[in-house]
């Protein structure tokens, strides 16, 4: 009798056993559904944060890419107005230097100044 009774409550204890792993095998089971739901909405929302990253990041790269190209623009176009003016002030300079006779110049010199004589200098025929 007492080994039936023993057998009877390992019986029951196997059941309760049994019972208390389906419980914790089913939480289990739902612990990592939950899990893998919370996983793929992480993944979800970061793919499209990702998007609208890169599309931002697009965005702002083409947004640097047109002021740099404006402000080259607008320095090559200063540049040149200013090369025009600088050009249109050196010509006439330019030209008065170039009618500049440095022998001619120091016997004026010479003679304005009176700084002394005239030397004579080699002549070229």
């Amino acid at each position: 009798m007492k080994t039936q009774q023993l057998e009877i409550k390992l019986s029951n204890k196997t059941e309760e056993d049994i019972k208390k792993a389906r419980r914790k095998s089913t939480q289990a089971g739902d612990d990592l559904m939950r899990c893998v739901d919370l996983y793929n909405q992480a993944q979800s929302k970061w793919f499209e944060e990702m998007v609208t990253t890169t599309l931002e990041l697009e965005r702002l790269e083409v947004e640097r890419v047109e002021m740099i190209r404006q402000h080259l623009c607008q320095y090559t176009q200063l540049r040149h107005e200013t090369d025009m003016f600088n050009q249109s002030t050196v010509e006439p300079v330019d030209q008065l230097l170039r009618k500049v006779d440095p022998a001619k110049d120091r016997e004026l010199w010479v003679r304005e100044h009176k700084t002394g004589n005239i030397h004579p200098v080699d002549m070229e025929i």
